[in-house]
């Protein structure tokens, strides 16, 4: 559980600057322990995933060894195959069982690590949003946060998707897509100061470009 930054007052995650570990939403210094670090997120998880995945190969390609091994060696002892296929087929059941169990568990621990990266990430988005109050690219996003442009736009229109009614999209100058979160709610107080003329005027003109076009 995050605690709030002291200087925003946002639940935002840790991103590591160097040595110093600063808020992601307002970038202020913050105690690295005191809320989810976005370079250790799921990390332990992606790492356990691997250990047992290698493990699993490992466990797999030693018994396909050994019960080869066991086949041979009861050949090499007994006139019939009964007791080479006695020995390897257990060896290689039970290799393959584990194995196979170590695989499937490292997959889960990464997709498990993978999630909550993601998650960690997408919370320190919002909270960059949310300091924000205003107009923000993908682009100034992953640069404060050290993420890949793609990743943050991606999550950007996730959170767009989920506020689908307030968002308004913009293009900056340099060809940047900007996100407004609160861009509805400050037209129509925008609108709202307006005397009623101008407000009416204001609401009449999409209408009127319609009807035109």
């Amino acid at each position: 559980m995050s605690s709030e930054c002291p200087r925003c007052g946002q639940r935002a995650p840790i991103v590591l600057k160097g040595l110093d570990s600063r808020c992601a939403a307002c970038g202020a210094p913050r105690f690295l322990l005191a809320a989810p670090n976005m370079s250790l997120a799921g990390q332990p998880s992606r790492v356990g995933g691997l250990a047992a995945s290698i493990a699993g190969v490992s466990v797999m390609v030693l018994g396909l060894s050994l019960s080869a091994g066991l086949w041979f060696l009861g050949n090499a002892l007994a006139a019939s195959t009964t007791l080479a296929w006695a020995l390897a087929v257990p060896v290689f059941g039970a290799s393959m069982l584990f194995g196979l169990l170590l695989l499937l568990g490292g997959t889960t621990l990464r997709r498990r690590g993978v999630a909550r990266r993601q998650a960690v990430a997408l919370e320190a988005v919002s909270a960059m949003v949310a300091h924000r109050r205003g107009p923000i690219s993908a682009h100034e996003i992953a640069r404060a946060l050290e993420l890949p442009e793609a990743q943050v736009d991606a999550l950007l229109s996730q959170l767009a998707r989920e506020k689908a009614t307030a968002v308004t999209l913009d293009v900056d100058a340099e060809g940047h897509i900007v996100y407004d979160f609160e861009g509805e709610e400050r037209r129509w107080r925008v609108l709202e100061e307006q005397s009623p003329a101008e407000a009416d005027d204001a609401r009449a003109a999409p209408a009127e470009r319609l009807k035109r076009s």
